[in-house]
Parts: structure tokens; sequence; C-alpha cells
């Protein structure tokens, strides 16, 4: 159901992700943002492991390590049964320096809004303001971005919404 909700939101980049940071829905809109936005990616992986989010996040360290920030905030939160971030979390701190010195700094967030800039290859730079809202009774959140009313980043954000379809590089 949250997943038909979210794949209804036409004008505002839409994603759902489990406790581990996989997106398991999204919209056409947050998947035409970034490809990361794909069913099926590890967002911190994402962040972590591709050059392309280097390249196209002017501000790539704040937003990895606020990703690292959340990712500790799931694993504090989860069932000492769920494994899955251990996992990541070693396969992470196995490939990325950067990781391992995000999470042995890293603090849980103290706010669920994150402002992203990034440079895209169809539209320019656009900046995105992230909202992370947990869905109760379940390790999944959604991430619901906009972009500031008026602002050109809205207007680069409405010329992807009539483009409709994700790039990919």
């Amino acid at each position: 159901m949250l997943a038909e909700l979210v794949e209804s939101l036409t004008t505002t980049p839409a994603v759902v992700v489990n406790g581990s940071w996989d997106v398991i829905a999204s919209n056409v809109l947050a998947r035409a943002i970034s490809p990361s936005f794909t069913v099926g990616t590890n967002l911190a992986s994402a962040l972590f492991d591709n050059e392309r989010a280097r390249r196209t996040l002017p501000r790539w360290g704040e937003v990895s390590a606020r990703m690292v920030s959340l990712l500790k905030e799931a694993h504090h939160d989860s069932s000492p049964d769920d494994t899955r971030i251990d996992r990541l979390r070693t396969e992470l701190e196995r490939r990325s320096e950067e990781f391992r010195r995000a999470w042995s700094e890293g603090v849980l967030p103290d706010d669920y809004a994150l402002h992203v800039p990034m440079d895209h290859p169809e539209v320019g730079r656009l900046t995105i303001t992230y909202e992370v809202m947990r869905v109760p009774d379940s390790d999944s959140s959604l991430v619901i971005g906009h972009a500031e009313p008026g602002s050109t980043s809205e207007k680069r954000l409405f010329e992807l919404v009539s483009k409709g379809e994700p790039w990919i590089t």
C-alpha cells in the first residue's frame, strides 16, 4: 500500500527504505533524480561505493555522514535478531575508509531533514530537501523530497517531472 502511495506522487520525489536503507519502493521522479533510488539499491552502498555519487553531490561528505548517522540509529533500534545492518556495516567498513571513520565518529541524528545540492546531468544544479519519516510499527521510513518554492531547483525539478524517465550513466 505504501508503494502505491509513493508511485502516485507525481510532483514530489518519494522513496521507501527498510531499516538497512535498501530502497523498497520509489516513484518515477525519485528515479529521475538519481538511479540510486531504484528498488533494490542500498543507499549507503550507493553513496560509499559509487564514484557517480561523489561527482554529483558537492556536499558528499555531509550527505554520507548523515547516512551513517541514520544507519546507526536504525542499528540501535533494530531487533537483536536482525543482522542486516551488521552485515552491511561489515561490508562497507571493509571497502571504505571513509565509512569506517564516519561510523566511529558518527552520532545519532538530531534532525531528519537534509538539504542536498546535486549536479544533475540533465538539468544542472538543484537542491532537494529530503525529510525522513519513520513508518509506525515497521523498520521502514518514507523519504520525501521537495525544492524551495519558486526556486531554480523547483523549476528544474518540474523539468524532470516533464521528462518522466530516469537518467542512466
